[in-house]
């Protein structure tokens, strides 16, 4: 981010308002919708499984007690006791209903976990009611109790849903036999049944702590599975958009008169950091740095809608300068930008090789160095504020003029070099990157010197995007044709490449 360059008060203090009132993100929100989709899944399944067994339990319960009252009739001398398979034949015959008729029809999980408690409900009442009237007598109340106990057990063991949900249709069959133990028991103990009803909780617990640790190991799995899914599929789409981005940038180039050449790197892998470079019909050389406030993707975002504005600008004013050019961008950022509190600084330098000319404008971006062959070096400051303060009506941008000579060198840089701390807290500073280029002979590459100079001194990873940028006047003899015409561009730079 920009820094020595500060927006108006009023900005600064509309853009700390906006980011305080910005609600923070939940972690736990960010998958709840894949979250309750993998449940649904997860419930449907052990639905269809849940049905089976007690299906397939019923009917084999159903199957052995018409089997044997036809081996032993001897063993079923009252009614009811010969006609004890039809509750788990109604049993069953619901399960299958409910398996192959309803199941199909169900599509959200609220609607399985009533169905569950639904089915759960009714073949209590068919176990518990059904089989008392047959018999005729009730079933007692130990027997209820262990019905539920087991009936609970099962759900929540087949079953994954939470501790609250597992007690919608056990819970009412609970509370009836507390009803039931109530009427019947306090009047003949009521020490004893108030000690049972009070330790009779108990029965519901083991399945309440099955349905707990069960989830909760569920949810961690899922949430860990799910943030290394989404973490590995962020970092191909930001792969894929870092090469969109990267081919924005203009390509190193050179020639008999000039040497343009940069070295970008992101803090992220993406930036806010741009350069663009452009010939004008006359062959002029015009490269515009900017520094974009943020970091990262939403920085970078900005940077593409900047870049397109840069080429229209270009094309529709071929012979735009230097200061013309940051007051179109003033505009357009301040009119787009700057609500969503995004400023930026630029610094536009244009070389004449033809008459040995460098035009400058810079809009709060650091100074850049002009370094002179045969001349005292020198610093180019800023000549108007950064873009997106003020409109274009208040706006005012200034031109500087230098003789630019073979054996020159003009470097622009972004705020990144600058800002580079060592271990104790302490930044490199202009001063300190100006002393880098105090070196007895000049490097083959001055982007090269430099980056590595700023990471050197850094402790740790950048805290900032780094970019750096030299044009440098070569010795070669001025042609008669437009030096547009005579160029020629070496091979891309990755950002990250180091010769």
């Amino acid at each position: 981010m920009p820094t020595g360059i500060r927006a108006p008060a009023g900005r600064v203090t509309r853009y700390r308002r906006r980011v305080m009132s910005t609600p923070p993100v939940d972690p736990q929100e960010e998958f709840r919708d894949d979250y309750e989709v993998a449940m649904e899944s997860w419930l449907r399944r052990r639905f269809t499984f849940f049905c089976i067994f007690f299906f397939a339990l019923e009917t084999v319960v159903a199957l052995t007690g018409i089997v044997a009252r036809f081996i032993a009739p001897e063993r079923f001398t009252t009614i009811g006791s010969g006609l004890s398979f039809i509750a788990p034949m109604l049993s069953a015959i619901l399960v299958g209903l409910m398996l192959w008729n309803v199941r199909p029809r169900l599509e959200r999980r609220l609607d399985l976990i009533l169905a569950a408690n639904l089915l759960i409900l009714l073949l209590g009442v068919i176990d518990l009611g059904v089989l008392g009237a047959i018999e005729g007598e009730t079933v007692s109340t130990g027997g209820f109790l262990l019905w539920v106990f087991a009936m609970h057990l099962a759900s929540t063991v087949l079953l994954p849903w939470t501790p609250r949900e597992s007690l919608y249709a056990v819970g009412p069959l609970y509370l009836v036999w507390v009803a039931i133990e109530a009427i019947i028991g306090i009047p003949v103990n009521p020490l004893g049944t108030t000690l049972a009803l009070g330790l009779s909780p108990l029965v519901l617990l083991p399945g309440l702590a099955i349905a707990h640790f069960r989830m909760r190991r569920w949810s961690r799995r899922f949430r860990s599975e799910a943030v290394t899914q989404g973490f590995l599929s962020l970092r191909r789409e930001m792969s894929q958009a870092r090469t969109i981005h990267e081919s924005l940038f203009p390509r190193p180039q050179r020639d008999d008169l000039l040497d343009f050449d940069f070295e970008f790197r992101p803090m992220r892998d993406l930036g806010g950091d741009f350069i663009h470079a452009s010939r004008t019909p006359e062959g002029r050389l015009r490269v515009l740095l900017l520094d974009v406030t943020g970091h990262g993707l939403a920085a970078a975002m900005t940077v593409t809608r900047l870049s397109g504005e840069i080429e229209r600008i270009i094309a529709e004013q071929p012979d735009i300068g230097p200061a013309a050019l940051l007051q179109c961008l003033n505009h357009y950022t301040e009119l787009l930008l700057s609500q969503h509190s995004i400023f930026a600084t630029a610094v536009v330098a244009e070389v004449d090789p033809m008459h040995g000319m460098l035009r400058y404008a810079n809009a709060g971006h650091p100074p850049a160095f002009l370094k002179a062959n045969k001349r005292p070096s020198r610093r180019l400051g800023p000549t108007a504020m950064l873009l997106g303060a003020v409109p274009l009506d208040d706006y005012e941008c200034g031109e500087t003029r230098e003789r630019f000579e073979p054996g020159d060198v003009v470097v622009l840089y972004t705020d990144g070099c600058t800002e580079s701390r060592d271990r104790r807290g302490k930044m490199l500073g202009i001063d300190g990157l100006e002393r880098a280029m105090d070196v007895p002979q000049a490097p083959r590459r001055w982007t090269t010197h430099l980056v590595r100079f700023a990471e050197s001194f850094q402790t740790g990873r950048n805290e900032d995007d780094i970019l750096v940028a030299t044009i440098s006047r070569l010795a070669g003899v001025a042609p008669t044709e437009p030096v547009s015409k005579r160029l020629t561009k070496a091979p891309a730079v990755s950002s990250e490449a180091v010769s």
